[in-house]
């Protein structure tokens, strides 16, 4: 009996330390490298996982939108217009109540020095939205405020005749920052017009030249002086005056040649002018009878081929497409004051230069837009170019 007893307490001792010892390994094998790899390794039951935060990147908002967002149509329609310099009176209201982009001066505008500075500051601090405060200075005959200082510029046609682009950029650097000095930041210049027909006098010296590799030469060194002293470039007047008999300042000018002539000469100043960065093309008041039946009666400034598929489209340009001056002969002798806005607008112009009444035509335009004449995608893609170059 008392052996039997021994037996069974042995017995169960030793499989109470068999337990024991299987415990201890299981908790032992855990402890194994490969094996906890394999245990963190796997998927973590979702209940457990901190859902993770999607942010989207944040993106600063367009201060040019959120501005147009803020503008009424008349302000809007505005900005489309630069006048010129009336009286300061009427000048501020064109400000206060028109919401006028800018003004145009002239040499009767200007006196001195100090009292261009005065104006145009003045003019700048009356408005919400800076103007574009602009002038015609090409150097030699055309000339606005060269008078002001002591040295003056010579004739484009004087400087390429030197056969040197880095004489065309020194003299429109030094032109370009006399401008900036005095207020200005847009300048009507330089001329790309190819001085091809001799009898052609309201061109003639305001030219770079007879040829066009020349001219477009001169003209991206131009370009380049003006807009590096912070004036924005205008190259005019396209499709190109240089060939015409007629002074559009009194008459439709004529351009009396084909697409492969224009390809040739004309074009060739303005390629080079656009490719070089030029922010601003002029529109010149010229009809191309031989350009083709769709735009043979039709002024350039009122072309949506010249503007909106040569300019745009073919020449890859998106800077500002400026009308030359609304109240030029060229214009008025045939067109009505409101087909002159409506047509220039409509085809392509991203501003109207020198309507003969700004706060007529800025009223005028504003009920157009009212009555449907145009929408308001057309009124932003304009007002979006200005604003790029003001803000």
């Amino acid at each position: 009996m008392i052996k039997i007893l021994a037996t069974l307490i042995l017995t169960l001792l030793i499989t109470a330390c068999a337990v024991a010892a299987e415990e201890i390994e299981t908790e032992t094998i855990i402890d194994d490298p490969i094996i906890i790899e394999q245990i963190i390794s796997e998927p973590i039951p979702l209940e457990h996982v901190a859902e993770e935060v999607s942010e989207e990147p944040i993106v600063p908002p367009d201060p040019i939108e959120e501005l147009i967002s803020q503008m009424s149509i008349e302000e809007k329609i505005g900005q489309l217009f630069i006048a010129r310099m009336p009286s300061v009176s009427y000048a501020e209201d064109l400000i206060a109540n028109h919401h006028i982009g800018g003004f145009i001066l002239f040499s009767g505008d200007v006196s001195s020095i100090e009292q261009v500075q005065r104006l145009t500051t003045r003019l700048q601090e009356a408005s919400n939205i800076p103007l574009f405060i602009a002038v015609d200075e090409e150097g030699g005959r055309v000339s606005r405020v060269g008078r002001l200082f002591p040295e003056r510029s010579g004739s484009a046609f004087s400087i390429g005749q030197t056969g040197d682009p880095q004489n065309a950029y020194d003299a429109y650097f030094e032109i370009g920052n006399k401008l900036s000095y005095l207020g200005f930041n847009m300048n009507f210049a330089p001329v790309a017009d190819v001085w091809s027909n001799p009898a052609n006098t309201v061109i003639g010296d305001r030219s770079f030249g007879t040829e066009p590799e020349l001219v477009a030469e001169m003209v991206v060194a131009a370009v380049n002086g003006l807009q590096s002293a912070g004036i924005i470039a205008v190259i005019k007047h396209f499709p190109g005056h240089g060939d015409t008999l007629e002074d559009s300042h009194y008459n439709m000018a004529f351009f009396n040649h084909d697409r492969e002539r224009f390809d040739a000469v004309e074009a060739i100043p303005f390629i080079a002018g656009i490719e070089a960065g030029v922010e601003g093309v002029m529109m010149g008041h010229i009809t191309t009878p031989r350009m083709g039946e769709a735009i043979s009666n039709l002024p350039a400034t009122f072309s949506y081929y010249f503007m909106e598929h040569m300019l745009r489209y073919e020449m890859g340009f998106d800077g500002l497409i400026i009308t030359d001056a609304l109240d030029m002969g060229a214009l008025t002798r045939y067109h009505s004051p409101e087909n002159i806005l409506l047509h220039s607008f409509n085809n392509g112009a991203d501003i109207l230069l020198m309507p003969s009444d700004p706060s007529w035509a800025i009223e005028f335009m504003v009920q157009a837009f009212e009555d449907g004449w145009f929408t308001e995608e057309r009124l932003h893609r304009s007002l979006r170019r200005i604003l790029e170059y003001k803000m």
